[in-house]
């Protein structure tokens, strides 16, 4: 599919892409709603704001409850169930290689491709962003800085990123490089237009900014923690300034449509007993089946293009839709043979369609591994200007966008309505989020894979289910945490392979003694690995000074789980990171 389409895309002659315009998407983290221009009195953006204001402004835009499944559905067009990844953990951040990107439509059409900052949908071949489109990546590994899968010790400030496929050192905060990389690639690009996802990992947990961001906010009365998450708006304001500035130096500004949204919205820890957190009047953040939880900030600049700017546009769009949208407005064919949940808002930029008057339903769910009918928590489906919750609370957001008032009653031909269609829509989801991805081994791609606990497919166990813990931050391994669960992998070819089993990354040259102790207490001691894969089960012991424990197995093309463990007194879990190579001496032999 992937082929076939790039192929029939490639027809495209050099004159006809030189009049196709660039494509900015400008996807932040756990943002909300919290922009000068969305009312908020604190944050002091004027350079997001000045575009905002003569930009169209989709006040009714919104996104899936969480970061992963926000980032499957803007790369697919599709609900983040049917990519495979659904989920920020235990193994759901992974988006099967099969899905045929935004980028890789862009790239089949000649547009020079590039992606800066968050990914979150799998750090292996054949998720990676450079597998799946992408010519040219530096960004973070997992979902935030600090999570296991980030590169070890990273702070926000002079970190160590990866850099289409390795590791590389930048200097400066997060924020600072991602879009200073940005504008390398933009001034690097002179001969096609590009198409650039830039996913900045602010305002995402950990907070941290430099003091004189925050320092500001402090001084007005807002609390240190709400503070810093304002100071990382305002540092991210000064960098889409220098974009804009870039974009204007380079000649490429008019001819650029620009696309500026969040994942999801606010975060809880940036002030939930804070009176100065800003939800512009809704109830619900990251998370949450209310308004608040999916309907986030949204507008798009084209100053060459006629796209309605300086207008509201209240009708009903999703990032569902930006992978359609986008094509659509470039001039450029859909993908043959994909079925898309999302549709083009091109027709509507200039002719909004009133909500009432649009026949579209959305679903927004968040699956829960431990009882995929779940649907009291995150259950919302919007159709029209009603929201149903929980396929039982009907809201009016148009009278009522605190969702205050239950009208379920009153309207009980409504609620049957959402109900059949979700429970449709559910159907196929339940039966897609029940096959794990498998990270590929053994691929000529990549002949070496390294794996962490992120990616385990935890298991839920017990009646009611419960999860036998789950180790996604770099404290984990430090406490030695528990975590349970296979890593599920898809062996490419037949073949000798050594698993190497440690409990800190092997570029850090950490043993397994290293860790943290508390004061009084005793530090735990890891006396043995082992592993198990293909009814073969190896088992060696562990000293102090080791860095590793390394493991040679003969596979079998075809599907695996590969189990691990730590043993020791008080110690049974999981190996915190797995590397697993092909021998490719050996092969040859």
């Amino acid at each position: 599919m992937k082929l076939f389409s790039m192929l029939i895309f490639a027809l495209l002659s050099s004159s006809v892409l030189a009049d196709k315009p660039n494509v900015i998407v400008i996807m932040t983290d756990d943002q909300g709603n919290n922009l000068g221009y969305e009312g908020n009195p604190h944050v002091r953006n004027p350079h997001i704001d000045k575009v905002a204001m003569s930009s169209v402004r989709l006040g009714n835009f919104h996104q899936m409850p969480m970061c992963t499944a926000s980032r499957a559905a803007l790369m697919t067009g599709k609900y983040a169930e049917y990519t495979g990844a659904w989920r920020t953990s235990l193994g759901r951040t992974l988006m099967r290689g099969d899905n045929y990107t935004i980028a890789e439509a862009f790239k089949a059409n000649g547009y020079a491709t590039g992606q800066f900052g968050k990914w979150h949908l799998g750090d292996n071949y054949p998720m990676r962003p450079m597998d799946q489109g992408f010519d040219e990546v530096v960004g973070l590994g997992c979902g935030a800085v600090g999570q296991i899968g980030d590169y070890w010790g990273n702070d926000y400030f002079d970190d160590t990123y990866i850099h289409n496929g390795e590791y590389k050192k930048y200097e400066g905060y997060c924020t600072d490089v991602f879009f200073n990389e940005t504008m390398r690639f933009i001034r690097e690009t002179k001969d096609k237009p590009f198409f650039i996802y830039l996913a900045p990992n602010v305002t995402h947990l950990p907070l941290i900014v430099a003091d004189k961001y925050s320092q500001r906010h402090i001084d007005n009365g807002i609390n240190p923690k709400l503070a810093t998450f304002y100071g990382m708006v305002d540092n991210l304001d000064e960098n889409f300034g220098r974009l804009m500035a870039c974009l204007k130096e380079e000649g490429e500004l008019e001819n650029t449509i620009l696309l500026y949204t969040t994942d999801d919205g606010i975060q809880g820890a940036a002030g939930n007993s804070s009176p100065n957190t800003w939800y512009k009047g809704m109830r619900g953040k990251k998370g949450s089946k209310e308004e608040g939880g999916h309907r986030v900030s949204c507008f798009m600049s084209w100053p060459a293009g006629n796209i309605g700017a300086g207008t509201e546009n209240n009708t009903l769009t999703s990032v569902l839709d930006i992978y359609p949208s986008m094509l659509d407005l470039c001039g450029l064919e859909l993908p043959k043979g994909i079925d898309f949940n999302g549709r083009s808002f091109k027709p509507y930029l200039t002719q909004p369609l009133a909500p009432e008057d649009d026949e579209r339903v959305l679903f927004f769910y968040y699956f829960n591994p431990k009882k995929l009918d779940d649907r009291e928590k995150t259950n919302c489906i919007i159709w029209k200007n009603w929201r149903l919750l929980s396929s039982k609370n009907l809201y009016d957001i148009s009278k009522d966008l605190m969702q205050e008032n239950d009208v379920a009653s009153q309207h009980p031909e409504v609620v049957e309505k959402l109900v059949a269609a979700f429970d449709a829509y559910h159907a196929k989801g339940k039966a897609l989020v029940q096959a794990p991805v498998r990270i590929v081994v053994g691929a000529p791609e990549a002949p070496v894979v390294a794996m962490t606990s992120q990616d385990a497919y935890a298991i839920p166990v017990g009646n009611p289910p419960k999860w036998k813990g789950q180790s996604f931050t770099q404290r984990a391994p430090e406490k030695l945490e528990h975590s349970y669960g296979p890593y599920m992998i898809d062996v490419a070819r037949d073949g000798n392979y050594t698993i190497k089993l440690s409990r800190y990354p092997l570029y850090t040259g950490m043993t397994f003694s290293d860790g943290k102790v508390k004061k009084g207490e005793t530090a735990k001691i890891i006396e043995k690995a082992r592993m198990s894969i293909a009814g073969q089960t190896l088992e060696k012991a562990v000293t102090a000074k080791d860095t590793q424990v390394s493991f040679t197995v003969d596979l079998k093309k075809g599907p695996a789980a590969l189990d691990t463990a730590f043993l020791g007194e008080g110690i049974n879990g999981i190996a915190y990171f797995v590397t697993v190579e092909y021998n490719e001496k050996i092969a040859k032999k």
